[in-house]
């Protein structure tokens, strides 16, 4: 199992954040690394337009 944050995701906001996975530098090959990811479920992409906030009132 590996480590992973998550950023830019406001809790009261519909849209996802961006994860990040984090990949100790011992586990990584020179050449190319594969990962592997397990989900509960299906993947849902947001697929919603993101834009400037206006007003946060």
């Amino acid at each position: 199992m590996l480590a992973h944050q998550i950023f830019d995701k406001l809790y009261w906001s519909s849209i996802p954040g961006i994860v990040y996975v984090d990949i100790p530098k011992e586990r990584l090959d020179p050449d190319v690394t594969v990962i592997a990811l397990l989900l509960d479920g299906p993947i849902e992409l947001y697929k919603g337009e993101v834009s400037a906030l206006e007003s946060n009132l």
